[in-house]
């Protein structure tokens, strides 16, 4: 990708004003939601951009057509659901989008398996019922904040998934 892009384009992002629809100072509503619109009286300042007034929206603002869309560290940004969206993907940054944990478990090993570059990678806990369940997850163990051993397991059971935690080098929580 073209670098002197993604420099236009962090600059013009970062010049970009906030557009606020007209008189948003005067009424609560249009805080709480200040969404755009085009103003559109006869006689509105805003419109006519007479000085003082807010920023209207105008083409001049947008980025170059060749990085539009773009992540910026230079690959497109495609929001995955499920691990069939990973499929036919190739040099793309991945964002998982609003799933589950087990879900986003999958999602996540599956594009490590393709290394693709992963925005969201975080996921709070992993819960452990055994230790298939450690070894499984232990290609995830830098994505993980902390590994749960399920409440539902046996004394015995309990001790030997802590004792494989410790070969694996992860932390359990209770």
């Amino acid at each position: 990708m073209n670098e002197r892009l993604l420099r236009i384009k962090k600059e013009k992002n970062r010049k970009r004003p906030k557009f606020l629809r007209q008189e948003t100072w005067k009424f609560i509503k249009f805080k709480n939601k200040p969404t755009w619109r085009k103003p559109r009286g006869h006689s509105s300042r805003m419109r006519r951009k007479l000085k003082g007034n807010p920023p209207v929206v105008n083409i001049g603002y947008r980025n170059p057509k060749l990085v539009r869309g773009y992540h910026p560290c230079g690959l497109p940004e495609v929001l995955v659901h499920n691990t069939n969206d990973l499929e036919n993907l190739k040099d793309v940054a991945v964002r998982i989008g609003n799933v589950g944990t087990k879900k986003k478990i999958e999602i996540l090993k599956r594009a490590l398996e393709k290394d693709l570059k992963l925005l969201n990678p975080k996921i709070k806990f992993v819960k452990v019922s055994s230790e298939e369940d450690i070894i499984d997850n232990i290609d995830i163990k830098d994505y993980t904040q902390s590994f749960i051993i399920s409440k539902k397991l046996s004394d015995e059971d309990r001790e030997k998934i802590e004792q494989k935690a410790e070969e694996l080098g992860i932390v359990l929580q209770e």
